[in-house]
């Protein structure tokens, strides 16, 4: 359980929220977050419901410092965290990480709205 709380500190330094914001999505109050980190037990689903928001909400520093393969292909988003909270949610409903789903709705769209021949 340490080794999760010392995680959770990092990746909240990492990607700049704190405990109050942390107690805001996982439904409890910063009271509660502070005892995580301190001496309070960290139940298996809190603990599953910790790790599914440190893969949808990752660190920078856990982004790779190489440049994607020919084989795979990037688009880094710039929203605001009102949309990227809706965007998260929508894709927490669905039961996928966010760069899934994001991969998901920009398929699904140009499939359903092919865009025109550039040929012409």
């Amino acid at each position: 359980m340490e080794k999760l709380r010392q995680e959770l500190k990092i990746w909240l330094k990492d990607i700049g929220k704190n405990r109050e914001w942390l107690g805001e999505k996982c439904g409890v109050k910063k009271r509660t977050v502070d005892s995580w980190f301190s001496w309070g037990t960290i139940t298996e689903q809190t603990e599953r419901h910790l790790r599914l928001l440190m893969a949808q909400y990752p660190a920078t520093a856990n982004t790779p410092a190489t440049p994607p393969s020919a084989a795979e292909n990037a688009v880094v988003l710039t929203v605001n965290d009102s949309t990227f909270d809706l965007w998260n949610r929508a894709a927490t409903a669905e039961k996928k990480l966010l760069r899934q789903w994001c991969v998901d709705v920009i398929t699904e769209h140009v499939t359903a709205n092919p865009p025109p021949d550039s040929t012409e």
